[in-house]
């Protein structure tokens, strides 16, 4: 999960995307479990809830202060056909922190925090336009970690 990595000055996480030969995307240092069943999935979407960062602001007591990202990776084989056909599925699960109104923030470190999130929503929207308008040629996926991390998702196969 994104908001499991360490913060770094900027209010920015200190996460690293490459993406590898095939076009896959890949954040660095990012554990992936692998799982059997539906429990031990959901034991570790709560794992990562409850190391989201959550503070206070005027506006929300419980304010989300990053955005987080849930990836399942699911392989599933048909019982029925003799050949061992296996499809691969990818879900990405997302929680976005909220859109700040900086005028009613106080503290300066939750003002630089907010622009931060307000920012990169902005870019999510752009990116989400872009892909939607047929007469685009470019969609700007790399404008930001958390679009380039669902490129796929937004405009690829999905």
């Amino acid at each position: 999960m994104l908001s499991d990595q360490p913060r770094d000055t900027a209010g920015g996480s200190g996460i690293s995307i490459q993406d590898d030969a095939k076009g896959e995307v890949h954040v660095k240092g990012l554990s992936s479990p692998q799982v059997m069943n539906e429990e031990e999935a959901l034991n570790h979407l709560f794992e990562g809830e409850t190391k989201k960062t959550i503070a206070g602001t005027t506006m929300n007591e419980h304010s989300s202060r990053a955005h987080s990202v849930y990836t399942v990776h699911i392989q599933s084989k048909s019982r029925m056909e003799s050949a061992e056909k296996v499809i691969h599925s990818k879900l990405h699960l997302v929680d976005l922190a909220g859109n700040e109104r900086t005028k009613k923030l106080e503290a300066a470190a939750r003002m630089k925090e907010a622009n931060y999130i307000n920012k990169s929503l902005t870019f999510l929207e752009q990116v989400v336009v872009a892909a939607c308008d047929s007469k685009k040629d470019h969609v700007p996926y790399r404008q930001s970690k958390l679009t380039n991390l669902l490129k796929s998702s937004i405009g690829g196969n999905c």
